[in-house]
């Protein structure tokens, strides 16, 4: 990374790059590229549509940067505008593949620490797989949610702007989603207390 820009606050780092700081731009692409191809991987399984989509975000954050607002997270800030941009290419350009996670109900890529869920036991591996199937099993919307919650650390009101819905629904994905990984670990646990018994 660059020390040089280590020790600025997000503000800081976000304003040099509005009054054209190149290097505070690349510091801003490096610390979230693997991030942004991440979640695009769970918007949708279109490898050159992310990875186009991410170019041209970048591209117009440096074209318009001198008429960008501040903001409290250029995180945030940058996974609304990915979606958004994925979703603007879909409808822009026939070429790109239309179908999206959320159209399908995959997510297989997903890794929950499901080992912490579990306890160490030789039937982890049953376990584990049933716990995955399970996950599998949530709709894309449900799984995208959980993601961005708990493995992104976003709020909930933050993952509703990212995903494009009211904070209720946001909310009712998360805890859905979470009411069914819950029963299929205390089925779980209920099978291994019986396996020792």
């Amino acid at each position: 990374m660059n020390k040089e820009l280590d020790h600025l606050t997000v503000n800081e780092l976000w304003n040099a790059f509005r009054k054209g700081n190149k290097k505070a731009f690349q510091y801003i692409y490096q610390l979230h590229i693997k991030d942004l191809l991440y979640y695009g991987r769970k918007i949708t399984h279109d490898t050159p549509l992310i990875e186009d989509s991410i170019q041209d975000l970048f591209i117009e954050l440096w074209q318009s940067r001198e008429r960008l607002s501040e903001t409290d997270s250029i995180r945030f800030y940058l996974f609304r505008a990915l979606r958004y941009k994925i979703h603007h290419l879909q409808r822009k350009d026939p070429y790109y593949n239309t179908t999206t996670i959320e159209d399908e109900n995959l997510y297989q890529d997903i890794n929950l620490s499901i080992e912490n869920l579990l306890i160490e036991t030789e039937g982890r591996s049953q376990q584990l797989s049933m716990l995955k199937k399970c996950l599998e099993s949530l709709s894309s919307r449900q799984q995208q949610a959980i993601y961005l919650r708990f493995f992104e650390h976003f709020s909930n009101e933050e993952i509703a702007q990212i995903m494009g819905v009211n904070y209720q629904s946001a909310c009712k994905f998360i805890y859905s989603g979470l009411k069914s990984l819950r029963e299929v670990v205390r089925i779980l646990s209920l099978t291994l207390i019986m396996y020792f018994l």
